[in-house]
């Protein structure tokens, strides 16, 4: 696609006062889908659908229909007043960003966590001699009155004893998020020419944004398009119908274990082996090159394989965690963030040079110089290691965790870039985790541990990444001539504007439902995995696992070996991406419908050729948008007539 002028040459102030005030809204929808339930849990009350877990951002997609459909309006009664396809595509960056920071997989854990040691600690856990007098008192919510009302419920958010005994880790941790993704903006500066220009990436992620955007009259007119919507919308509809009365029928999409069928050694070594046919995932699949398809189901069955091998020869009976199968995907992930990093190195060395002598980028369109963004990572890794540092954790653990993150936000935000996952978790696979594992936790204090265990809220999972989405809004940019000025000034709004709204989404609807009473369970279980693994760290310390360390080199070896073979041979049909994804959990949600999505792309492309291929992403374009708009719609419908509906996910 050829970069296109958009208009977009001024600073789009309407664009991001829409985007700033739509974020509230998108903050305010996506906790009521993720974390809110209509019900209570005694009743069967659960949360769901989850945008967030996936890397096209199911809200955000909707948000953007809701757009042009008022764009059309406007166009036919005041046409000065319609947007343009720039300041679409900025406000839909901006709902992005906020997305990514009240996710599933951020804001969600840390709340989890604010106030559950002063919840649950009691005189048979003995918490608060174990590790309640090391948990500094900005890290958390300690006020007996606010705690308890914010896990009944049904209590007033802004009574001034509550929003006092909140402030304080609300002010810190915020700070702190501000400080992390303003790094993340920065890098992504220091790397945008190379990623979004030089190195012709395909970013698949971005590709139905900007179909939507760029001429909807045809977009929308097209009858691929709206046979798949009608499939996924179909289905999406009388499930939905059937949830709210089950004599109906129902298409059966969702996940479905199929484990109980191998309850004999060694087949049982499979573990949680789901099925699943989703629409969207096929249609998600459909946008990624073939390659990085059959790679992500190909190794999940290989990941499969070796557990039951394992099983059979014994050497996991003596060893639980063996083969460590999280531990060979970090390594993966490190792997790509150090190829990634070696094949900038000149670029790297030259941006240093520029950044020294206080050089632009060569296009003067950015909103920070080199030097700035540069003073900038720096300034905000430094404030992340005294953050924690203050907290009580030695300098040398918080250098340590902190290149573990940020090595992991940069390989996920190559992967993004390069071929677009669906999904890339990598759970259990933070700084928290593996220094725990790599050093043995006798080699920390007691107050170190419970400061670590604080690492775990923004490293549980890492499916909504900020980094990535950033470097997108970047490419987006790009492709329709949008000032990488403007796209950085829509980014950082969001990351203010999201942050407070997405707390405020959170604390509001946590007192007036309850953590306890009208959440989701993950809400609560966040809190309860975080500080029963600290309470175990601390009464049973465990020695080092060199075993960790092997598992880690082990990967980085074989996705380097897998580049390798990949670059030397054209037909090589493995990719390390596939490598590194395939035994994340989200995977095992969707390798059936990759598998489907693979079928059809090969098939489409051998027996029809690129222009079919490009006729056919209509339809997989609408198989995305029927399962986004009407999965997306019943939890509106649940929240306006008060009870539980459908989710199209999980």
């Amino acid at each position: 696609m050829k970069p296109r002028p958009n208009g977009s040459k001024g600073f789009p102030i309407r664009a991001i006062l829409t985007g700033f005030a739509l974020l509230p809204v998108n903050a305010f929808w996506l906790v009521q889908m993720e974390m809110a339930t209509q019900q209570s849990r005694g009743s069967g009350g659960n949360a769901g659908p989850f945008p967030s877990t996936f890397s096209l951002f199911a809200n955000a997609v909707c948000l953007l229909t809701a757009l042009l459909a008022l764009n059309v309006i406007l166009k036919r009664t005041r046409r000065s007043w319609a947007f343009s396809q720039s300041e679409l595509l900025l406000i839909y960056v901006m709902l992005t960003v906020g997305t990514c920071i009240t996710s599933v997989d951020f804001l969600d854990v840390l709340f989890g966590m604010l106030a559950h040691p002063a919840r649950y600690a009691t005189a048979s856990n003995r918490w608060l001699d174990l590790f309640g007098k090391h948990i500094p008192p900005w890290f958390q919510v300690i006020n007996h009155n606010a705690v308890q009302a914010w896990y009944a419920g049904r209590a007033d958010p802004y009574k001034h004893e509550f929003v006092m005994a909140w402030i304080a880790p609300l002010l810190a941790w915020g700070t702190f998020i501000f400080a992390v993704l303003f790094v993340m903006l920065c890098i992504n500066i220091l790397l945008r020419r190379p990623l979004t220009q030089h190195e012709k990436l395909s970013f698949p992620i971005i590709q139905l944004p900007l179909h939507m955007t760029d001429e909807p009259g045809v977009f929308f007119r097209d009858r691929r398009l709206w046979a798949g919507f009608g499939i996924a919308g179909g289905i999406c509809l009388l499930n939905g119908l059937s949830y709210l009365f089950p004599s109906l029928p129902t298409v059966p999409v969702k996940i479905f274990d199929i484990s109980p069928f191998f309850p004999n050694k060694p087949w049982n070594a499979i573990g949680w082996t789901p099925i699943s046919f989703y629409p969207f995932a096929i249609g998600m699949g459909f946008l990624l090159p073939t390659d990085l398809l059959f790679s992500c189901w190909f190794f999940f069955l290989f990941w499969k394989v070796e557990r039951v091998l394992c099983s059979s020869f014994g050497w996991s009976d003596n060893i639980p965690d063996f083969p460590y199968v999280n531990e060979q995907s970090y390594g993966a992930y490190l792997a790509i963030a150090l190829i990634a990093i070696y094949g900038l190195r000149r670029y790297i060395a030259d941006v240093f040079t520029k950044a020294w002598r206080n050089e632009g980028d060569g296009d003067e369109k950015t909103l920070l110089s080199y030097r700035n963004a540069l003073l900038g990572a720096t300034a905000g890794i430094l404030f992340t290691i005294a953050f924690f540092h203050a907290a009580g954790l030695p300098v040398w653990i918080c250098v340590l965790a902190f290149a573990i993150y940020f090595m992991t936000a940069v390989a996920v935000t190559q992967m993004r870039a390069e071929l677009g996952p669906p999904a890339h978790d990598l759970h259990h696979g933070g700084p928290d985790y593996l220094l725990t594992a790599g050093f043995g936790t006798r080699s920390f204090s007691p107050q170190q541990l419970s400061v670590l265990t604080y690492f775990y809220w923004f490293n549980r999972a890492y499916r909504s990444m900020a980094m990535p989405v950033q470097m997108e809004a970047f490419k987006i940019g790009e492709r329709r001539n949008i000032s990488p000025r403007n796209v950085t000034a829509a980014i950082l709004v969001a990351m203010v504007g999201g942050l407070i709204s997405g707390m405020w989404a959170l604390y509001h609807t946590g007192y007036h439902n309850g953590l306890e009473a009208r959440m989701a369970p993950h809400m609560a279980y966040f809190g309860s995995e975080a500080f029963d693994r600290l309470s175990s760290w601390i009464q049973s310390p465990r020695k080092a696992d060199g075993s960790v360390g092997i598992a880690v080199i082990v990967g980085l070896t074989i996705t380097i070996l897998l580049q390798v073979l990949r670059r030397r041979f054209i037909w090589w049909p493995f990719h390390p991406l596939g490598f590194a994804v395939a035994a994340n959990w989200s995977m095992h949600t969707i390798w059936v419908p990759l598998m489907i999505a693979w079928v059809c792309k090969v098939c489409i492309l051998r027996y029809g050729g690129l222009q079919s291929y490009r006729r056919a992403l209509a339809f997989f374009f609408g198989l995305i948008l029927g399962d986004y708009i009407i999965g997306c719609a019943w939890p509106i419908i649940g929240w306006l007539i008060g009870t539980n509906t459908y989710s199209f996910q999980q």
